[in-house]
């Protein structure tokens, strides 16, 4: 029952390690201190208390116990947070959902397996690819390839297709990842639909691998980027690139920097800028937006100084004042981007 898995979360999660991961605490008499992070304030009143495995803040009055806590700060429902602390208890969830719900939870689950293994599948490749010699001729150090696995997909047809069906995936199951594509006009006919690219797998709020983007390692690529399509785990309107790595720098340093590409923000967050994210292959919309204000309602807009970034910079400000966010733009020098400014000079 879900009763049972609430209590048994409870008993191997305090409090704290609930809330510690999000705000600075500190000890104050019998119960932690920190500053709330729902409200903007300069002296502490949200309260932990171990005892009664509660928090409250006296400034802005919420409160509530540790899943309460997780629903409104990663903006989930009551079985969204179940779920994220199960995974963090290492507690199995078993009866909480219908057999509908259980077979759609099943099928989506398989995908994420799908999709965790074709990002190690992908990585494993690296070393030594063309890949990673370009991810170095463009500044990345070698933790920060290791950190956000970057990989490469060989220049072949069916190298990860015929890897992961050996391992047990369907070809339904691959094709309903984005992992393949059917050949047009042959009918059963399947092939990898990343090849010869630098892999960037794009993860959820949660850090769970949902997507890749391909850059093209060939000069002569129609597709200088390619993306993962719409899937049941990725929803492009929905998913900010990098936000599961940004979203504690967000917080703690109160703005968001949004910048254009994979690389800008890989490079932007090895300089120390650990709060950019960017968009993944497609405009920025209200679903973004709202995310962006789970964690701050400051935005900085770093887009590419050339004529699609300046229009993309007044539509997307545009977008984001009517949603209530500041908004603050970055000029940069004409024909630039974050990644060439950042390997120039750093500081």
């Amino acid at each position: 029952m879900a009763k049972d898995t609430v209590a048994e979360i409870k008993e191997r999660l305090s409090i704290q390690d609930i809330v510690s991961p999000y705000v600075k605490l500190r000890r104050a008499g019998r119960s932690l201190v920190g500053l709330c992070p729902f409200h903007k304030e300069k002296t502490g009143s949200f309260h932990v208390s171990l005892e009664r495995g509660s928090w409250h803040c006296f400034g802005c009055g919420l409160g509530g116990d540790g899943f309460s806590f997780i629903e409104k700060i990663e903006g989930v429902d009551f079985k969204g947070a179940l779920k994220m602390l199960a995974e963090k208890a290492g507690v199995q969830i078993t009866t909480i959902y219908s057999s509908a719900d259980k077979e759609v939870a099943s099928k989506k689950e398989r995908l994420r397996e799908a999709m965790n293994r074709a990002s190690e599948w992908y990585a494993g490749h690296l070393k030594g690819s063309t890949a990673e010699k370009y991810a170095k001729s463009r500044n990345l150090t070698d933790e920060t390839i290791r950190t956000w696995r970057l990989g490469f997909a060989p220049d072949a047809w069916r190298a990860l297709l015929e890897a992961l069906t050996a391992e047990g995936f369907t070809i339904q199951e691959l094709l309903a990842a984005g992992l393949i594509k059917e050949a047009d006009g042959k009918q059963g006919t399947y092939y990898d639909r990343f090849r010869n690219r630098l892999i960037f797998p794009i993860r959820d709020i949660a850090g769970r691998v949902v997507a890749f983007t391909g850059r093209a390692l060939a000069a002569d690529d129609q597709a200088k980027y390619l993306n993962s399509p719409e899937t049941d785990l990725y929803h492009k309107s929905e998913i900010l690139f990098g936000m599961d790595a940004a979203k504690d720098a967000i917080r703690t340093r109160g703005f968001t920097c949004l910048v254009e590409g994979q690389m800008d923000v890989l490079l932007a967050h090895q300089a120390g800028f650990t709060n950019a994210i960017a968009l993944s292959g497609t405009a920025l919309t209200e679903r973004h937006l709202g995310l962006m204000k789970r964690y701050s309602e400051n935005l900085m807009l770093i887009l590419d100084a050339d004529q699609a970034g300046f229009k993309a910079t007044a539509r997307s400000a545009e977008l984001a004042l009517r949603q209530g966010l500041r908004v603050k733009a970055a000029r940069l020098p004409e024909g630039k981007d974050p990644a060439d400014l950042i390997s120039e000079d750093s500081k």
